[in-house]
């Protein structure tokens, strides 16, 4: 009588009783445990009264964790993952703003089930991470995204969301991306006079307030110059430095946009090339994410408006460890504040709130309001004109007297 027999059989000195053996030797038991049909067997009886065993403790566990599940819900980490894979099936970009806040989120709630977490402590969290506002907003957001799945899921039938009741911390940090300065914009604008295949990305910015995947993704045959539109339907995106063509951020994001003379003007050296050529880099294909960053600031370097970072690294040659120092320059505008410009011309054109959205991609106006639209000059200035022509109609009206600039009587008040 073996130890495994005294651990696991019912008569350790028979362990065949209570078996069934088959024509060809082999030992089995069936019977319904936890309402399922099992069989179990081998030509050794106390293998089979092991594995037995063995299934009653692994079904006692399944029953007690279903027992917490539904008591407590899943652990956050399972949720977390399953939320993963769905942001890993988004595009590029935007599965990149949000996998640094599903790892902080999984690594602080680990081990936790989704029903035990309290709004206190997700404040506490969003306040322990000390960045700025956007970002906090962004893992607050992930977070909700996570309790969505979990009562979205027809396997937890989850009814409890902590991150909904939960504000901002407040006094975080706030940055707000500006449009490009005036010497820039004018830069790019005497650029459109000489183009070549540095200035005219810019030149695509400045007057499509595009995105950046947007612009690389256009081609010659993408502009109707007769029309005087550009089709966008498409963008790229760059995985492992290599371009792929894929759709819009948005369904939004495909639209139709004017063709402004500035950039009809800058094109028209180029309209003999293929339907297929891309305006950035003017090649049969997209061009490389390096061979954008290097480009991009290559221009605004020649224009004094990009910086050098040194850079230092190491590469085993030889067997030999090699130290190497290496300078990259980096523009001091980004292509994106471009499109806050050109949400500005839309402005100060006097373009219908309705017809803007549409042009630059957007769902609705919130965006715009909130993010790209910014108070310049010219907005001044045509706010002041229309306010001093108002004031002036509605005094002459009412007979009232007013003053110009130089404090001169313009109207007297009527008897």
């Amino acid at each position: 009588m073996s130890n495994v027999a005294k651990l696991y059989c019912p008569n350790p000195r028979k362990p065949e009783q209570g078996l069934h053996q088959r024509p060809n030797g082999v030992w089995e038991k069936t019977e319904t445990i936890y309402g399922r049909r099992k069989s179990f067997s081998s030509r050794d009886p106390v293998e089979v009264w092991r594995k037995r065993a063995a299934y009653i403790a692994a079904a006692q566990e399944e029953a007690e964790e279903a027992s917490i599940t539904e008591r407590l819900g899943p652990l956050f980490e399972d949720v977390a993952d399953r939320y993963r894979e769905k942001v890993d099936r988004m595009k590029a970009g935007t599965a990149k703003a949000y996998l640094p806040a599903i790892r902080r989120a999984r690594k602080h709630f680990a081990g936790r089930r989704m029903k035990e977490i309290q709004p206190w402590e997700i404040r506490a969290w969003l306040e322990g991470l000390h960045m700025a506002h956007t970002t906090t907003s962004n893992h607050k957001a992930v977070l909700n995204s996570i309790y969505q799945v979990y009562i979205d899921s027809p396997q937890w039938h989850g009814d409890y969301n902590p991150a909904r009741m939960v504000s901002m911390p407040r006094g975080l940090p706030r940055s707000r991306r500006l449009p490009p300065e005036q010497e820039q914009v004018e830069i790019v604008r005497q650029a459109a006079l000489h183009p070549d295949e540095d200035s005219l990305l810019a030149i695509l910015y400045l007057c499509t307030g595009e995105r950046r995947g947007e612009a690389c993704a256009l081609t010659l045959g993408d502009i109707d110059f007769e029309r005087g539109w550009i089709c966008v339907a498409r963008a790229v995106q760059w995985i492992n430095n290599q371009p792929q063509i894929t759709t819009t951020k948005t369904e939004a994001g495909v639209r139709k946009l004017p063709l402004l003379d500035l950039l009809r003007t800058a094109l028209e050296p180029y309209r003999h090339l293929p339907a297929g050529t891309y305006l950035v880099g003017l090649g049969k294909k997209p061009v490389t994410a390096s061979w954008y960053r290097r480009h991009w600031a290559d221009f605004w370097r020649r224009h004094g408006h990009a910086h050098a970072v040194e850079r230092e690294y190491t590469r085993w040659r030889g067997g030999k460890e090699r130290h190497y120092k290496q300078t990259d320059w980096i523009a001091d505008v980004c292509a994106h504040q471009f499109r806050h410009e050109y949400v500005c011309l839309l402005a100060e054109a006097g373009v219908p709130e309705e017809v803007a959205i549409q042009i630059v991609g957007h769902a609705n106006a919130k965006m715009i309001h909130e993010v790209y639209l910014h108070l310049s000059d010219t907005m001044l200035r045509q706010a002041a004109d229309r306010i001093n022509k108002h004031l002036a109609e509605s005094w002459s009206a009412a007979g009232l007297q007013s003053n110009d600039a130089n404090g001169c009587k313009k109207s007297q008040k009527t008897a």
